[in-house]
């Protein structure tokens, strides 16, 4: 789940600054294109709590695999794009890969992986967040640092495998159960509670009717 997520951070934040050095040369200008980030993150004000408005409405997944699909539909032109050396370019694929596309999964993220039942929920989620930033955000920093080195600065291989984190995240978005309304007491994980009882097609009368029972 948080491959697109995690990576595609690491990617726009730090491996964009690399790319876009490599690309420009003496002409770019680093500071200036950390505008990008900071953008981004004043995006985010606004994205992820929009984001998660729409998560508690609309469904966790849903949300989340919107934001996995536009990174997947914006990778190949954002890297594009940043290969041209324009700085005002690169300042705003950043800014929007950054504040769209990562920040609306990270949105609805709090609330979609609390999948395990309360007595491990901190621990799962917890070790899911930490083993998956190493996979995703730390190697996005070292295998794209040699993709440019070895490729000679070519955006096709970054574009590839910021590709490929999107679309491991946007398959794993059907492989989990939703969270909506579930019932954050229960100890079952949520893979083992039915569709109804896990929030899937429940009306919020049928939980105040449960909740009353209990």
């Amino acid at each position: 789940m948080r491959m697109a997520e995690n990576g595609g951070s690491y990617m726009f934040s730090t491996l964009g600054l690399a790319f876009f050095v490599a690309v420009a040369g003496e002409n770019a200008d680093k500071g200036l294109l950390t505008w990008g980030v900071t953008l981004g993150s004043l995006i985010g004000i606004f994205s992820v709590p929009i984001a998660g408005h729409l998560s508690d409405r609309f469904g966790r997944r849903t949300v989340y695999r919107f934001g996995a699909v536009f990174m997947l539909v914006y990778t190949f032109p954002a890297w594009w794009l940043m290969s041209l050396g324009n700085h005002a370019v690169a300042i705003a694929v950043i800014a929007i890969g950054i504040g769209v596309a990562v920040n609306t999964m990270l949105g609805a993220q709090c609330a979609m992986l609390p999948l395990f039942g309360n007595r491990h929920r901190y621990l799962g989620v917890a070790m899911a967040r930490e083993i998956s930033a190493v996979l995703a955000g730390g190697m996005a920093g070292v295998l794209g640092a040699y993709l440019i080195a070895v490729s000679d600065h070519n955006w096709l291989l970054l574009a590839i495998y910021m590709t490929i984190l999107a679309l491991i995240t946007t398959a794993s978005t059907f492989l989990v159960p939703e969270t909506l309304r579930r019932d954050l007491t229960r100890v079952d994980d949520a893979v083992k509670v039915s569709r109804d009882e896990h929030g899937e097609g429940v009306s919020a009368t049928t939980v105040t009717i449960r909740s009353v029972r209990a």
